[in-house]
């Protein structure tokens, strides 16, 4: 696989990631005219290194207008991973070295100015698509989740219909038993009846001697 150039990451995606990093470094200091600084951070290969600066004007008769500073981010072997004559800003860069990498200041106006600058460094990572995933991990549970409480509603109803199609079959072959012996003690007693009434007619008509 060839080598990659350094990536600026996207910061919106970074700052949603703050559980991924482990360092914080802060730092706040005055430059004088055409003076720099630099600050340093050891990173391994793949890590990732976001940082905020600003930079006022200690004189408030003098604006810090752009270009008035210069911000640079350079690696181990001299490389400038990130510039900018900004103000203020801020950076997210990949390291592809191992050691020190250098976030330096210098001061192009002719006053005096105050630079704040805060860096985080994140762990190693294989690559970007990794870290674009992350933000997305507890909507994908959130999902998941709805899918299985729904899995287990349907798996309930499917049960629910199964009991209550074979409460019916049962209750069906129950009644069925219970109407054929209605039919047979129904069909016992309309023969009961017919015979006594033979009898009783047979009765009547020996009585009135029509026999």
């Amino acid at each position: 696989m060839s080598q990659q150039s350094p990536l600026l990451v996207p910061f919106s995606i970074l700052c949603g990631l703050a559980t991924l990093f482990d360092a914080c470094d802060a730092f706040t200091f005055v430059l004088s005219p055409s003076a720099s600084r630099c600050v340093h951070e050891s990173l391994m290969p793949k890590s990732l290194l976001t940082g905020e600066w600003t930079v006022v004007s200690i004189d408030a008769s003098l604006n810090t207008s752009s270009g008035s500073t210069e911000v640079a981010l350079r690696s181990p072997k001299g490389g400038t991973l990130f510039e900018s004559g900004e103000p203020s800003g801020h950076f997210a860069v990949t390291a592809l070295d191992h050691g020190l990498h250098s976030v330096c200041v210098k001061n192009s106006d002719g006053g005096d100015r105050q630079v704040s600058i805060s860096m985080k460094t994140a762990l190693e990572v294989e690559d970007h698509g990794l870290v674009a995933k992350k933000e997305h991990v507890e909507a994908i549970e959130a999902e998941l989740d709805r899918m299985e409480k729904m899995v287990e509603h349907v798996y309930e109803e499917m049960n629910y219909m199964r009991s209550r199609s074979e409460l019916m079959q049962s209750t069906d072959a129950s009644t069925r038993g219970r109407l054929l012996w209605v039919e047979v003690a129904m069909l016992c007693t309309l023969m009961a009846m017919g015979l006594w009434q033979i009898h009783y007619l047979k009765r009547y008509f020996q009585t009135k001697k029509i026999l």
